[in-house]
């Protein structure tokens, strides 16, 4: 049974689910559509808010660039290479694989989901070449599977948010203390519900053989490093691209100023970007060796920075024009003080496929999810993990997360979310029931 319904979203996907760029650009026009013909906006505002959202995230956009480059340059590394092969020679069968790489992709996703993002998606690279009797895209789906607990884990970003002093609605609902979002009963409920059932669903979506698809080991033939030529053939300046001088004394004060931010408790996503380039520094025997391995993981950024400002436009429609709001209001508008919660959870369910950052939405939400939530007695760390949960789940088939596991991995949005469609209604099964039994 479990078979079938797999092999009907995976074909269903095969056949139906546009190239990611064209999603992107459909959402696009959807939003311009349902802000033309639900808040009246006029069109040629609708042109303005696009154009001037279009920019709004490019910083993001190039932390995620540099990320996935970083990690990349990490990953194809001699020492990374053998320290990926002996971790997943780990598990020895196909659902021992799987289990693993799903396992420790909650772990890193709970730890950071910059971390999770690029990890998880080198050690389903390792782990295709590894174990090539398993389906590739099965691997690919549990190495991405943890993006499922993002908001339930230490980089969360609306329970860090209100859990800071300063904060644009201390005013309103003052401090949250994390014990009451991420280490509170429900969400850490959630959290070892999802880790414990997702990786054991995983285990449960291998096709049949007909249907496997295994990896392709020419895809990975250019995560090869370049010949280092031989001492004799150098000239002065190879051997000043390849001093060990030259190398280290960026490494090591590189290394010192990680030091200091980490021995003061900051943990973010430029430390995370700044440690994958200080350690494939480290790893690589040369700033020139370095510089070559980057060039080769930009390469796998394309859909990154062509589609993240298309995103950025859709955000500027949806605020501009105020249909997030509209959203919003409906459904929260049917909901009383029991599913009030769960209303903010399905309003951001929704909003995400448009809108797919918690902390975006979450800023554009709550100042009027707050005041309801008042007015009917609801606990404001209710709306805000209602919010998160909504994201956290959709981000198991949302486009725009895959992009730099799909990079990564050289896999297709459609391999993906055939497989990870069926763990968005696990993710459901367990969050939903959860909201309304705490």
């Amino acid at each position: 049974m479990i078979n079938k319904l797999l092999m009907f979203f995976v074909n269903l996907m095969q056949k139906y689910l546009p190239d990611p760029f064209i999603i992107a650009w459909g959402i696009t026009l959807v939003v311009c559509a349902m802000a033309l013909g639900i808040t009246h906006t006029a069109p040629l505002d609708i042109v303005t808010y696009w154009g001037d959202g279009f920019f709004g995230i490019l910083k993001f956009a190039m932390q995620m660039t540099l990320v996935v480059v970083t990690g990349y340059a990490l990953a194809v590394s001699n020492i990374m290479k053998l320290l990926l092969k002996k971790i997943v020679s780990i598990p020895k069968t196909p659902i021992q694989t799987v289990l693993f790489v799903a396992f420790t992709s909650m772990v890193l996703y709970f730890l950071n989901w910059g971390l999770g993002l690029i990890a998880g998606a080198l050690l389903a690279k390792e782990a295709g070449k590894q174990h090539p009797d398993v389906d590739f895209r099965l691997l690919v789906t549990a190495a991405f599977c943890g993006i499922i607990i993002t908001h339930g884990g230490m980089s969360a970003s609306v329970p860090l948010l209100v859990s800071t002093k300063g904060h644009f609605l201390e005013g309103d609902i003052g401090i949250i203390p994390l014990t009451q979002t991420i280490f509170g009963a429900q969400s850490l409920t959630i959290t070892i519900l999802l880790a414990i059932c997702i990786p054991i669903a995983c285990t449960f979506l291998f096709p049949k053989k007909e249907n496997t698809v295994l990896v392709d080991p020419a895809l990975f033939e250019d995560d090869e490093p370049d010949a280092v030529p031989s001492k004799s053939e150098m000239v002065l300046a190879d051997r000043i691209d390849r001093s060990v001088i030259m190398k280290f004394s960026l490494a090591l004060i590189g290394g010192a100023y990680l030091v200091m931010k980490l021995g003061n408790g900051e943990f973010n996503l430029n430390i995370l970007i700044f440690l994958f380039l200080i350690l494939g520094i480290f790893a690589h025997g040369s700033l020139y060796s370095y510089g070559k391995a980057i060039g080769q993981g930009a390469s796998t950024c394309g859909g990154i920075i062509l589609q993240f400002p298309f995103y950025a436009g859709i955000m500027g429609i949806m605020e501009g024009s105020g249909l997030v709001h509209d959203v919003s209001n409906w459904l929260l508008s049917m909901s009383n003080a029991h599913t009030f919660q769960l209303a903010c959870y399905l309003s951001s369910l929704i909003i995400s496929i448009f809108v797919p950052s918690a902390g975006g939405h979450w800023v554009v939400q709550a100042p009027f999810m707050i005041p309801a939530a008042h007015e009917l007695g609801v606990e404001p760390w209710r709306v805000a993990m209602g919010v998160a949960w909504g994201e956290s789940i959709w981000n198991i088939v949302c486009p725009f997360w895959a992009l730099p596991v799909l990079a990564i991995a050289k896999v297709g949005l459609r391999d993906l979310i055939g497989f990870s469609v069926l763990l968005f209604i696990v993710g459901n099964i367990i969050a939903i029931p959860c909201m309304l039994l705490f």
